[in-house]
């Protein structure tokens, strides 16, 4: 019953919307982040990075943390070179990002 009243849904113009609250701080976050190093086995060090603008290269903010490369074996040594852009997804307390070398 709490949850049909959070649930929201509208249709406008022939697009419907519905939104439903799962929990306090319940969502997904995701950021452009620069791949650094590969730390051990799929897990790799990353960079959050602000795009600015068209026609200039990211910028590196913030400190590096650790994101899990689900494309790659779980029991085997990362591929991933260094130097590339990907999107990194926040799940529950882990980083994880999909990228194939």
């Amino acid at each position: 019953m709490i949850l049909n009243a959070i649930n929201n849904e509208s249709t406008t113009a022939g697009i419907s919307e519905v939104t439903r609250l799962t929990s306090a701080g319940g969502g997904t976050s995701a950021f452009a982040a620069l791949v650094k190093s590969n730390y051990s086995y799929n897990i790799y060090n990353v960079r959050l990075v602000e795009i600015i603008a068209e026609g200039h290269s990211p910028v590196e903010i913030g400190s590096e943390m650790k994101a899990i490369n689900l494309a790659e074996d779980f029991a085997q040594q990362g591929q991933l070179p260094a130097g590339g852009y990907v999107l990194v997804f926040t799940a529950g307390e882990k980083n994880v990002f999909y990228a194939k070398p």
